[in-house]
């Protein structure tokens, strides 16, 4: 393996996407179907990988239409395995994010999409009186 360190201020413009392999970061998102489309639904713009399987694609149209959360989610379990198997993405690491709550902070209802409140935390909290 040859690794090719790559001007950071590019990035997206040079590398994401137009490279044989690259390296991101995904947030979770708030459904399973909007990961899985994100990432890897053939159609997809931001499929990394470029990875295409038919089958996870009829499972992905499929699931959105199931009512019965017990075969959604059996669905989604194939789909979790198919990227597994056969998928082209490589997770190096899992985060492992903590909440926390103090008296010290205000906010309003927190965002249950992405970290620190759907990445606006810093506009969205302040200083609590004391």
């Amino acid at each position: 393996m040859n690794v090719v360190r790559e001007a950071e201020d590019a990035y997206w413009d040079n590398i994401w996407l137009k490279k044989p392999w690259c390296a991101s970061y995904w947030s979770g998102r708030a459904t399973a179907d909007w990961m899985f489309t994100q990432a890897f639904a053939a159609e997809s713009s931001w499929n990394e990988s470029f990875w295409k399987n038919p089958r996870f694609n009829e499972l992905l149209v499929q699931a959105r239409a199931e009512t019965d959360e017990a075969k959604r989610a059996d669905m989604y379990g194939e789909m979790q395995q198919l990227t597994h198997d056969d998928g082209g993405s490589i997770v190096l690491v899992f985060n492992n994010f903590v909440s926390a709550k103090s008296k010290k902070l205000g906010h309003g209802d927190v965002a249950p999409n992405w970290e620190n409140d759907g990445l606006k935390m810093a506009e969205r909290w302040w200083m609590a009186e004391a």
